[in-house]
């Protein structure tokens, strides 16, 4: 088997390490800003640096999460932030904004770009267009099964595939959720998810049910499959969890990659006593119904044992005795399901011993008979709820802990990230020290009387020690040249101010150079070469849905494969909507409907995604708009959509009131929403119940839909285009 990447998530710089010292080939990791995990302790750029230095020194690579979307008064900041990572040289960014995209390629173009799954790459067509963007690496969709994945990275040469292996899954499609933002305020986009999907809601029992809570996604050995089918890079969610969780699951995914259990591999009840939400493999190896836990949320443990009894001793304190399966010592956690199904109960193993024994002990082995003193406690009565056969987990051990020490880390070891090569002068008079350095030359000197050197051999070594000490800034030596035609003595202390002074040079040039390069960027504001348009009225529908009564510019219809009954509606005034997920397989048959009406005389489009964009090119499209999931917020994504053939937008129901605003002025045919039954979830999973309160739940072609019963309503900006979309309706 090839060797194949294996990428952890790093919230912090203490995780990377981990990471790193677990087997990890590769972290990923987010800034305070502009990362879809804003709650995480994320990197400051020094820190990042540090990161990506000590990576390379190993051979290992940083990758950079930049993928959230952007309002366009946060346009300037980003451009600030990518030419500090230009300098700093993660090896790649993860990106969702078509914005980014535009920015980087036109004035960052060193940053390689990966597309984040946020962009819901789930067929070729869609992964070939990101490939034409620039992107080097596309995440796929979390969804797809085996033989969808294998079957795109046959057909997809000279681009990188990447793929979710282990860790938490969100209900809905990633980049697909408004849950957060229409209800929370919080926008998973932007890196603030609520976590809606974790919430219990109450079924048509009236009980309460977590409906959309999904399974964590552990593919285990399975993840050798992916290899084999051409994934390059094998991903850990988790940038929110722990350093004792991502060493634990990298080490495990190690031990599997490497091709068997060594005699410490990391076991899956390890894993469990670390974290342990129920699991699934979700669609890898085809349909599958079990992939929601309606009952379960939180960390439970690994299974060791059941309950036999719980005995008093003769000073009356209660003991739980129980068989274990795993050897324990003290200061373990033991837990156990709550009888009525609410919050796990459990403790820290104070006092044990193994049975019929009056001798505590402090660890036993895996095989024994063990009795645990249990705590007092005025809130839980042990005897009522640990029945006979109740199941005894281990949520915590010290050993796994153990196991998994942080590394220890000194800056002053690492090097700088942008190399320099210098060119050292020494004469009778003075030293000098120059190069050229983000295209400018930089030169600075000490004077002084230098006598003839004893040892001019010794010249060079010395030199190169001086000009080596830079531990501490963003630089690090390249290629050294002395010119020393006289062999003259230069003084080691004369030697590090000189370098102390060419430190202070290089930094002015550079920030220098970056301001010109941000000023450039912020100035290469993209034109408007559009023809002015009327405010229009829109409607959007499915075709089985009625035409509203209104005087109606434009009637959009969404259709599908296996649903593309249009109106009979005078073909000037409609146009054809594609969906925003058609699976691999189903493709080709949504690219035969589309040539068909083609050629029927239909002209007028609309994409919801880079796939159905791309398509419509293809076939010689000419009049398209992209929909809201296409996500344009900000002139950048806006230009770079318009390139790619676009017309029009829909503007986001995420969209705040600035941004609204922002997108009537900014010269971009815009259509506003004026109602909308907004999709909350858009999800390939069946939920857990039937009904849940206050929701509207239903299938809509392979999708589930998640709404409101009552259509939202939106402020337009004065003078706009507005919208209605019916077409996420329940009815």
């Amino acid at each position: 088997m090839s060797r194949v990447e294996l990428l952890s998530p790093a919230g912090d710089f203490e995780t990377a390490l981990a990471a790193f010292e677990a087997g990890a080939d590769a972290v990923y990791c987010g800034l305070q800003d502009f990362s879809a995990r804003a709650f995480a302790k994320n990197l400051s750029f020094e820190d990042l640096r540090h990161l990506v230095s000590f990576a390379h020194s190993k051979g290992k690579k940083v990758y950079v999460t930049f993928n959230t979307i952007l309002d366009e008064d946060a346009v300037d900041g980003a451009i600030e932030t990518l030419a500090r990572l230009e300098e700093i040289g993660p090896d790649a960014l993860i990106v969702q904004d078509l914005g980014i995209v535009n920015i980087c390629r036109r004035h960052f173009p060193s940053l390689a770009l990966h597309a984040s799954t946020q962009l819901v790459a789930h067929n070729l067509e869609g992964v070939l267009a990101l490939k034409r963007l620039g992107f080097t690496r596309v995440v796929l969709a979390r969804e797809l099964s085996l033989a969808e994945i294998s079957s795109i990275a046959k057909r997809c040469s000279g681009l990188e595939l990447e793929c979710f292996i282990h860790g938490a899954l969100c209900y809905s499609i990633s980049g697909l959720c408004l849950f957060s933002a229409m209800e929370k305020d919080r926008s998973g986009n932007r890196g603030r998810c609520a976590y809606c999907c974790r919430l219990p809601y109450e079924d048509e029992a009236g009980r309460k049910t977590l409906a959309f809570s999904m399974k964590d996604l552990r593919l285990g050995e399975d993840a050798r499959k992916l290899v084999e089918a051409g994934v390059v890079s094998l991903k850990i969610e988790g940038r929110m969890k722990s350093s004792l969780y991502v060493a634990s699951v990298t080490s495990y995914y190690r031990s599997i990659l490497d091709g068997g259990a060594g005699r410490d591999a990391t076991t899956v009840a390890d894993l469990e006593t670390v974290f342990s939400r129920r699991t699934t493999k979700l669609y890898l190896n085809g349909p599958a119904d079990d992939v929601i836990d309606p009952v379960s949320l939180g960390h439970l443990g690994t299974p060791i044992g059941t309950v036999k009894r719980i005995t008093r001793d003769r000073e009356g304190l209660a003991w739980l005795r129980f068989h274990t399966s795993r050897a324990l010592e003290k200061h373990d956690g033991l837990q156990f399901a709550a009888p009525d199904g609410g919050k796990p109960l459990g403790f820290g193993v104070g006092e044990m011993r193994q049975a019929i024994s009056r001798a505590n002990v402090f660890e036993v082995a895996a095989g024994t008979d063990v009795e645990v003193l249990l705590p007092e406690s005025d809130e839980v009565d042990w005897i009522k709820a640990l029945r006979p056969g109740a199941t005894v987990y281990c949520s915590m051990s010290n050993a796994v802990k153990r196991r998994f020490p942080v590394p220890g880390f000194r800056p002053s070891e690492c090097q700088g990230t942008l190399k320099v090569d210098v060119s050292v002068e020494l004469s009778a008079t003075s030293i000098s020290a120059a190069a050229t350095f983000c295209g400018r030359e930089v030169k600075c000197s000490v004077g002084g009387d230098f006598a003839a050197a004893k040892n001019p051999e010794k010249t060079y070594g010395a030199v190169e020690k001086a000009f080596s000490r830079l531990g501490e800034t963003d630089y690090s030596l390249g290629r050294l040249t002395l010119v020393d035609a006289e062999r003259r003595f230069a003084p080691m202390s004369l030697l590090n101010d000189l370098r102390r002074d060419f430190v202070e040079r290089l930094d002015e040039v550079r920030d220098a150079a970056r301001r010109e390069k941000i000023a450039s960027a912020e100035a290469d504001s993209p034109e408007v070469d559009l023809a002015p348009s009327k405010p229009r009225r829109t409607v959007k529908l499915r075709t089985s849905q009625k035409l509203p009564q209104g005087d109606w510019d434009e009637v959009v219809v969404a259709v599908s494969p296996e649903d593309c009954d249009l109106p009979e509606i005078d073909p000037s005034r409609l146009r054809i909507a594609l969906p925003v997920y058609t699976a691999e397989p189903e493709f080709n048959k949504l690219r035969v409907l589309v040539k068909r009406l083609v050629r029927e005389g239909f002209a007028k489009w609309e994409a919801s995604d880079l796939a159905t964009l791309s398509l419509l090119k293809s076939v010689g499209v000419e009049d398209i708009t992209a929909d809201w999931t296409l996500y344009a917020f900000n002139s950048r994504s806006l230009a770079e959509l318009t390139s790619l053939g676009v017309r029009r937008f829909v503007a986001s129901p995420e969209n705040g009131r600035d941004n609204l605003q922002y997108l009537a002025e900014s010269g971009y045919d815009v259509e506003f929403l004026e109602q909308q039954s907004t999709p909350l979830f858009v999800s390939l999973t069946k939920p857990a119940a039937e009904k849940a309160e206050g929701l509207s739940m239903f299938r809509r072609g392979q999708l589930w839909v998640t709404t409101r019963p009552v259509p939202r309503t939106f402020d337009v900006p004065d003078g706009a285009s507005m919208r209605i979309d019916l077409s996420w309706g329940a009815e």
